[in-house]
C-alpha cells in the first residue's frame, strides 16, 4: 500500500486536458509529474469543447483564464427554438457571470491545450511525444514499472490514467470494461461565420428543433469568428474500424447532413450547404460512447489511478466531457497535496472516487435528458416520461445548474481529509 503521505513524483499517462491540470495543481503544492504522450508535439487537435463555471473556475486557479478568456467566444446560454416556428422552448445556461462568476467559453482544443501544454513546459515539467504506453509490468510497495510499444520500461511511484475513453492503463484495472456505445452519434463540422448571413438579433448560440431532430449551430474560437454545427442521429454501431471508414467517407457524411433541406427553414438550409463547402472544416463522425461505472479507478495497492474520459466517458449533450475531466484533476491534485499522514492512502483514494463518482452519477443524467431533447418526435416518443426534460428558459433558469457550476471543489476536498482524518482517530 501507498504510504498516506503524498508520492515523491508522479507520472501522467496523456497530455491532454486532465493530465496537464493535474500537473499544473500538483506542482502549486510542490510534487513534481512528468508525461508520456501518443501524439506528436505538432498534432492538430480538431474540434471545441464548452467550459462552463466549474471548470472555469479550476482553469482560473491553475492561471489558465487569462490566458484563454480571449482566445475563445464568450456567452452564457444556448437558447432551444423550434423550426420553422422559431419559438423558444428553453435555456442551458453554460454560464452566466453574475449568478456562476464565469460566463461560458466555447474554445477549440487545439488553443485550450497548447496553452495548457506551455504552462506546464513553463513549470519544468517534462513532456515526453511519440511514447505509446502498452501495459503495466508490475506493481508494488517501490512502485509501478510498466512498458511501451517500442519495448522500452519507466517506473514511477504513482502512475495516472489521462489516456481518454480507450485507455489502456483502464484496461489493466479493468479490463472487462469497455466503452458502450449508446446508439446515438453527432455529426459535426466547421465553417467561417461571415459565410452566413444571421440577423443580430438571432439568438446564438443555438439548438433548433424540428421533427426530423436538431441543429446545433453556435460560434467558437476568438471573437466567435467560425461556425459549429452539430447534428444527433440515431445509428446502427460501429466498431472503431467501422466508424473511421465512416468518416473517411466525407461525401457520405456531407450527404446524412444535407439529406433534408425541405423539412428545414432557409436559415437551416444555408448552414446544411456550408458542410460541402471548400471553407468546411474539421468534419467529424462523434458516437456517443459512455464508460460503464466501475467498482473503483484504483488499482489494488492504490499505485495505478484513473481520471477523466479513461474512468467515465460521457456523451456530449451537456459539453460536460471536457468539464469534468478539469474537476477530477483538480481535486485529485488537491487530495494527494492535503493528505498529511493520518489516514490511509487507500481510505483515500476510496472517499474521493465516492465523492467524485456521485457527481458523475448527476452529470450523466443531465446529459440524458438532454440528449432526449435533440431527439426527433418518434425517438422521443420512446423515452420514459421522467427523461423527457424541458429547461427552465425564464430568468430563474439562470440559478438551475447551481449544483454544477457553484461546487466548491476546495471545501469538499477539505471536508473530505478532515473526515478521513477523524475516521483514523476514532479507530
Amino acid at each position: 500500500m501507498l504510504p498516506p503521505s503524498p508520492p515523491k513524483s508522479v507520472t501522467i499517462i496523456g497530455a491532454s486536458v486532465g493530465g496537464l491540470t493535474l500537473a499544473l495543481v500538483l506542482k502549486r503544492y510542490g510534487i513534481q509529474s512528468r508525461f508520456f504522450e501518443l501524439r506528436e508535439p505538432d498534432h492538430d487537435f480538431d474540434g471545441a469543447v464548452s467550459l462552463t463555471p466549474n471548470a472555469l473556475r479550476v482553469v482560473d486557479s491553475i492561471g489558465a483564464y487569462s490566458r484563454i478568456k480571449h482566445q475563445g467566444f464568450n456567452f452564457d446560454a444556448m437558447t432551444f427554438l423550434t423550426d420553422p416556428e422559431h419559438e423558444i422552448t428553453g435555456k442551458l445556461y453554460f454560464g452566466q457571470k453574475d449568478v456562476y462568476g464565469y460566463d461560458g467559453i466555447r474554445i477549440t482544443r487545439k488553443v485550450l491545450i497548447r496553452e495548457l501544454r506551455q504552462m506546464v513546459e513553463e513549470a519544468g515539467i517534462e513532456i515526453h511525444y511519440g511514447q505509446k504506453f502498452t501495459r503495466v509490468v508490475r506493481e508494488d510497495d517501490n512502485g509501478v514499472e510498466f512498458e511501451f510499444a517500442d519495448g522500452s520500461r519507466e517506473k514511477a511511484d504513482l502512475l495516472i490514467g489521462a489516456d481518454g475513453i480507450h485507455s489502456k492503463v483502464r484496461s489493466y484495472l479493468s479490463p472487462d470494461i469497455h466503452p458502450h456505445y449508446g446508439g446515438f452519434l453527432g455529426l459535426t463540422y466547421c465553417f467561417p461565420r461571415a459565410n452566413v448571413q444571421l440577423d443580430d438579433d438571432f439568438p446564438l448560440p443555438v439548438s433548433l428543433r424540428g421533427e426530423h431532430g436538431s441543429f446545433i449551430i453556435t460560434p467558437q474560437a476568438e471573437g466567435g469568428k467560425e461556425i459549429f454545427v452539430g447534428r444527433q442521429y440515431k445509428y446502427e454501431p460501429q466498431d472503431r474500424a467501422g466508424w473511421a471508414a465512416m468518416l473517411r467517407d466525407k461525401q457520405a457524411v456531407v450527404n446524412m447532413l444535407q439529406r433534408d433541406p425541405n423539412a428545414w427553414t432557409p436559415l437551416v438550409q444555408s448552414v446544411q450547404a456550408q458542410a460541402s463547402t471548400p471553407d468546411a472544416h474539421f468534419l467529424n463522425v462523434w458516437p456517443f460512447y459512455t464508460v460503464p461505472k466501475m467498482d473503483r479507478w484504483h488499482s489494488s495497492t492504490g499505485k495505478v489511478v484513473i481520471i477523466g474520459d479513461a474512468a467515465h466517458a460521457i456523451p456530449p449533450s451537456a459539453g460536460q466531457g471536457a468539464n469534468q475531466a478539469f474537476e477530477d484533476a483538480y481535486s485529485f491534485g488537491m487530495l494527494l497535496a492535503t493528505l498529511n499522514g493520518k489516514s490511509s492512502w487507500s481510505d483515500a483514494l476510496t472517499a474521493w472516487e465516492a465523492y467524485r463518482m456521485e457527481r458523475m452519477d448527476e452529470v450523466l443524467t443531465l446529459t440524458n435528458r438532454l440528449m432526449t431533447i435533440r431527439m426527433t418526435k418518434e425517438e422521443r416518443a420512446s423515452v420514459p416520461k421522467d427523461m423527457r426534460w424541458e429547461l427552465d428558459w425564464s430568468d430563474a433558469g439562470k440559478s438551475q445548474l447551481g449544483w454544477l457550476y457553484l461546487v466548491d471543489i476546495d471545501r469538499d476536498v477539505k471536508g473530505l481529509v478532515k473526515t478521513l482524518e477523524a475516521r483514523a482517530r476514532n479507530r
